[in-house]
Order: C-alpha cells, then structure tokens, then sequence
C-alpha cells in the first residue's frame, strides 16, 4: 500500500530530500519510494532540489498519469543522470518526458525495465530537449521495429554515445536501419542482444561498416572467423 500522507503538512518531503540527500548534495535517492497519483502532484509542486546533477527514481511504481504531473516538476531541471528503471512508464509518460524543456540538461537516461513501446521510443528519437543525451538504455522495453528505426534515424540524439536496445523484440526492419544508422553519428556503443533473431536483419548487422566502426558493439548476429 502507497504511504498515507498529511498533503497540508509537506514536511515529509523535506524528509524524503534530507534521507536521500548525498553528503555533497548533487544526488538525491528517491528509489523504491512508492508513488500515487497524490503523491506525484505534490512532489511535483513542493519539492525542488537545486544542484542536484544525479537523481534515483527506479522502483517507485511511477505510470503515465504520474509521469504528467511529474514531467513539468522543477525538480528535474538541473538533473544530469536520471535513473527510471523498473517502473510501469508507458509511451503516453514518456512522451510527456519528451515534451518537457525541465529534461533539457540529461546526459543520462536509463529506462531499462519500463514499457515504453514503440511510440514512447519515437517520441524519445523526435524530443528537441534530450538533445545533450549521451547514454540511454531502453533495455526490456518492446519498442520493436518501429522504435529502433525511429532512434537510429535521429536528428536529434547527435551527442548519444551509448544506446541499450538489447531485448525489445527488434526485427530485421529494425536491424536494417540500425545497420544503416543515418543519425546517432557520435554514437561508440550498441547493445542489440536478445532481439529476433531473424537471418536478414542479423546479417546486415554482421556486415555494416557503420556498426564496425563502433568501439562495442554486441547482437546475436554470427561473428565473423579471425
């Protein structure tokens, strides 16, 4: 069950602030805090954390009504590393992510464990605000074809370094444009593990020379005989 709170008392959000402070007060620790509706407006309204560059929010059962009210929060604004992984965020939340100026400073994304899909990953691949993105892990999130297509093809993800897509039901539609990768020109690392394995797609992998120039780059695709 979500934790009562007094909503005319907001001390307990100086609390959670105070509990999950570091020392030198650049990363703040909300993970496993168990969220509701309520409780999404209020720490979207009341809590605001100046300086803060690392921020953990994983496990804190955060879904897309949620995200709404969390997503125009002060408290994101200065964030650098934000941590979301193993919540129930849909494409419909991650889309107010994407249309949010308070994400403009990220560098770090990790959304392992979500459910965004393939409109969530589109949105994330067409956000003018995440352009500063230098590593984003999708892991375990189904965005399919569509999604890996959408990323690899970005305009605006120039900086993205390092792309997690391993286990997103990626097909050869998918591989095709990641082989091809027409955006994501600064990018040195590409996880497509535990995608389907479908010849064509694996083999257009296995030979891009885009792809072989990565400084990592892993797939399920054959590896070729030294």
């Amino acid at each position: 069950m979500a934790p009562k709170v007094n909503f005319e008392d907001l001390t307990w959000i100086r609390r959670w602030v105070k509990k999950g402070l570091s020392k030198d007060k650049k990363t703040l620790d909300l993970s496993n805090r168990r969220f509701n509706l309520q409780i999404a407006i209020e720490v979207a309204e009341g809590m605001a954390v100046p300086g803060i560059e690392t921020l953990y929010m994983h496990g804190c059962w955060l879904k897309d009504p949620y995200m709404e009210e969390l997503a125009v929060s002060d408290l994101f604004a200065p964030v650098k590393e934000l941590w979301m992984y193993e919540n129930s965020i849909g494409s419909e939340g991650i889309q107010y992510v994407a249309e949010s100026e308070k994400f403009e400073n990220l560098q770090y994304l990790s959304l392992y464990s979500n459910k965004i899909g393939p409109e969530g990953a589109v949105a994330l691949a067409e956000s003018p605000y995440l352009s500063r993105l230098e590593t984003l892990d999708l892991s375990f999130n189904k965005v399919g074809d569509e999604g890996a297509a959408a990323l690899a093809q970005s305009k605006h993800l120039n900086r993205l370094k390092v792309l997690h897509l391993d286990a997103n039901g990626i097909g050869a539609i998918g591989m095709a444009a990641l082989a091809e990768c027409s955006g994501l020109r600064n990018l040195t690392t590409l996880n497509l593990t535990y995608n389907r394995m479908e010849p064509d797609g694996l083999e257009l992998l296995a030979a891009s020379p885009r792809l072989k120039q990565l400084e990592i780059f892993k797939s399920d695709a054959p590896q070729e005989d030294d």
